[in-house]
């Protein structure tokens, strides 16, 4: 293994436990007959958007200091499990990729041998 597939590796392995670390997560605003989902970008994992995070999200406005817990007990965060995978999916098939790329090639039958024919 050469130096770049070193690389390729390491930045690989890094790549996939920042997906793991900073997961997509979406948030949702639950109501009798509606229920409102907004992608929420990424967040670190042990500090997902809070109930106000989401609230301001989906309803497009910050909720006042004297909103009760009990509104905003109606929403909720979770992480985009199959957007997790994919990216995780991709980052692994794009370094396999790279490390067949900047494989170093054998050199078998190498033209720097004579013909017997050049005598």
């Amino acid at each position: 293994m050469n130096k770049r597939q070193q690389i390729i590796i390491s930045v690989g392995i890094l790549l996939v436990i920042l997906s793991g670390l900073f997961p997509f997560y979406e948030g949702e605003f639950r109501r009798e007959g509606a229920n409102l989902e907004k992608y929420m970008g990424y967040h670190f994992l042990f500090l997902p958007p809070n109930e106000r995070d989401v609230y301001e999200a989906v309803l497009g406005r910050t909720p006042s200091s004297t909103i009760s817990h009990g509104h905003l007990s109606v929403c909720s965060s979770h992480i985009i499990t199959s957007r997790v995978w994919l990216q995780i999916v991709t980052v692994v098939v794009a370094s396999l990729g790279l490390l067949v790329l900047f494989a170093e090639k054998k050199n078998e039958g190498s033209s720097n041998k004579p013909d017997a024919g050049d005598g």
